[in-house]
């Protein structure tokens, strides 16, 4: 369940069925099924050019050395992604979420890959500053500086929560500007397998699923329009990539 909430200026709610694909990343060889492939077309498939810099480059390598980069790298054994896999070849990932555990399997840091529809992307890097694992109740906060919808401007900040279990995951995602709450969006996630009798499945009961989300998208923009909600133009991307939490 995706769930996405609105609050000022006026209320906006939808609640959308998904699907997900969640893996170790090292071990992404592993992926590949009769009906899912790697980096090239299928009924499924995950292509390593939709994520990172986005230029077909190891997408392992590319968490590590944002990790690296902000000597937390110590701390992680293990990076999982969770994202949208294409559908018959096509996914837009409005947010792609790659957590990173430590060696007792708690999660210790998030990097929040954001995607916009004007073909740009932007990291969040969830973390703590002093090193301890994220808590399932704790709420991270950090700055927006990336354009995303066409009805808020880059100011304010996002806080973030996240539960990273065997059988569960759930992400929370809300958007404050002057301690107002303005959007909320919740993701939850109830595991599955991941072989051919679950993913045929998953296309049965959600088929063509990724074009439904950029479909809707541009329906609940549409509803915001009809709500005389006033757009705002998308400013040049700011050369910095990643934004990291304020703890």
């Amino acid at each position: 369940k995706v769930m996405h909430k609105r609050l000022l200026p006026k209320v906006n709610q939808f609640v959308y069925d998904v699907f997900y694909i969640c893996f170790d990343i090292a071990k992404i060889n592993n992926l590949s099924q009769k009906i899912f492939s790697l980096n090239k077309f299928n009924l499924f498939s995950f292509y390593e050019k939709d994520y990172g810099p986005k230029d077909g480059s190891s997408v392992e390598n590319w968490a590590w050395n944002i990790l690296k980069n902000h000597q937390i790298d110590n701390n992680i054994d293990k990076i999982f992604l969770f994202t949208h896999p294409r559908v018959l070849g096509y996914v837009f990932n409005p947010a792609s979420f790659f957590f990173c555990l430590n060696q007792q399997e708690k999660l210790q840091a998030v990097i929040v890959q954001v995607s916009n529809t004007f073909g740009e992307n932007h990291c969040y890097l969830v973390y703590n500053k002093d090193s301890s694992p994220i808590q399932q109740n704790q709420w991270l906060e950090a700055d927006k500086e990336f354009h995303v919808s066409p009805f808020f401007k880059i100011e304010g900040h996002y806080k973030f929560r996240f539960i990273f279990e065997q059988n569960k995951i759930a992400i929370w995602i809300d958007y404050f500007t002057n301690e107002k709450t303005l959007l909320t969006s919740v993701i939850c996630k109830k595991e599955v397998d991941f072989d051919n009798f679950n993913l045929i499945l998953a296309f049965i009961k959600i088929p063509f699923m990724t074009l439904k989300v950029i479909i809707l998208i541009h329906f609940q923009a549409l509803k915001i329009v009809i709500k005389k909600i006033k757009y705002i133009a998308k400013t040049e991307q700011k050369k910095s990539r990643i934004t990291l939490t304020k703890n």
